[in-house]
């Protein structure tokens, strides 16, 4: 499979009917087709799916015993139906074979192969099958209940940790934030009216027909900068612990395997991290103008009042990554994920790509994490996505998802009437 580059036009532009233009720059590849590729070496030629799970693939039987350590209890745990030795591999199977996998009931799988098939039919034939907290489908979409684990990110890892002995998660809102802009913010980030402008039309146009929206050199080379140093700061602080997923019942056994970045959450307002702080409140501002600009068109449907901590992350190299997952996939409120890159002289070689698989298309968009760039799109399942492997010594990214206040009370209306299967 090849990927091909995209033709520079405006801040973040994203046509699928000219090959997914994207972006300022050429630099944000597209790929076409399903795109599996060895669970060791990245390749995408002379696949064979592993025989246990189905769910991962090699390129050889020596890449598959080189991963077994790390795929062990994934592979176990997936394979209900069927246990299989560690060298169990065969080609990809289709027809019969194909639906019967589809429709098996498991413990714990990822979302991989079922996601690949899913963006290229319409949802109404074909839903996407896994399930998340149980608590019901955000956007109205039909959806399977197979048991399979919610990959994404909790709306707060310490909310979700300290509610973990809960048999259901606590309904209440105690680290997200009011939205409110500020024009103060905005001239202080050095954003002037000009420049407000330069990025607000092509995030309203970018977001409402293709979903996602991307702009380089976001702040500037300086305040960049400042960013980055506090946030090393802050990881040389030893802060940082292991990212979580939603679900509490494949934290242990899947540690790395689901996602291998380190997180901590900030509100911008601690020691040493006023320059977060400030990149936080632009974004405030630029998302609380979107959604109540006279062409907010599919934004302006969203009452956005409320956002998260900045979750701000590092991908330590190592092959450190985040499998396929969705934001939102039960309509607990995210609408838009925000994410900021801070990684100076980023190359393609380093890894750490953001791949989106944007809804009933047959394309990925590979996003690189260069430095100063921000990054917009949809957090529903109209945007699902995975950091490929990082093999630099650290990628940084903070990012900040933004709540429909109607969404979110109905997710805690749900989840107080005890309807969660967490």
């Amino acid at each position: 499979m090849t990927a091909v580059p995209v033709t520079a036009c405006g801040y973040g532009v994203f046509d699928y009917e000219q090959r997914f233009q994207l972006g300022p720059m050429n630099d944000i590849m597209m790929s076409s087709k399903n795109v599996h590729s060895c669970g060791v070496c990245r390749t995408h030629e002379n696949l064979k799916v592993c025989n246990g799970c189905r769910a991962m693939w090699y390129c050889s039987v020596d890449h598959q015993q080189a991963d077994w350590h790390q795929h062990r209890a994934f592979c176990k745990g997936r394979a209900n139906a069927s246990k299989v030795g560690m060298n169990g591999m065969t080609e990809g199977v289709k027809g019969k074979r194909k639906k019967k996998r589809q429709q098996q009931q498991t413990e714990f799988s990822l979302d991989r192969s079922v996601l690949e098939e899913v963006i290229n039919f319409p949802v109404v034939n074909h839903p996407m099958q896994f399930q998340g907290s149980g608590v019901g489908s955000g956007s109205g979409r039909r959806r399977t209940s197979l048991g399979e684990p919610d990959l994404s990110t909790p709306i707060d890892s310490n909310t979700n940790l300290e509610a973990s002995s809960q048999s259901h998660p606590r309904p209440e809102n105690p680290s997200l934030v009011q939205v409110c802009p500020d024009s103060q913010t905005l001239e202080e980030g050095g954003f002037s009216p000009e420049r407000f402008a330069d990025v607000m039309q092509p995030l309203l146009n970018d977001l409402n027909k293709y979903g996602v929206c991307v702009v380089d050199d976001f702040l500037g080379r300086e305040r960049a900068e400042q960013i980055l140093e506090e946030v090393m700061a802050l990881y040389s602080r030893g802060v940082f612990q292991d990212g979580q997923v939603v679900s509490r019942n494949v934290q242990d056994q899947a540690r790395g395997i689901i996602r291998g970045d380190k997180i901590t959450w900030v509100t911008g307002n601690e020691n040493h991290c006023g320059n977060i702080g400030q990149l936080v409140s632009v974004v405030d501002t630029l998302i609380a103008k979107a959604n109540h600009h006279p062409d907010s068109g599919e934004l302006g449907k969203h009452n956005i009042t409320l956002r998260t901590r900045a979750m701000v992350a590092c991908y330590p190299g190592r092959g450190s990554h985040y499998v396929k997952h969705v934001d939102n996939p039960d309509g607990d409120g995210r609408c838009i994920t925000a994410i900021y890159y801070i990684n100076k002289n980023w190359q393609r070689k380093d890894g750490g790509v953001l791949r989106i698989y944007p809804e009933g298309t047959n394309q990925v968009a590979d996003v690189e994490p260069k430095f100063d760039r921000m990054l917009f799109f949809w957090s529903d399942r109209r945007n699902p996505h995975e950091v490929l492997p990082a093999t630099v010594t650290s990628r940084y990214a903070i990012t900040v998802w933004y709540l429909d206040q109607s969404e979110r009370e109905r997710y805690i209306a749900r989840v107080s009437r005890g309807i969660a299967n967490t």
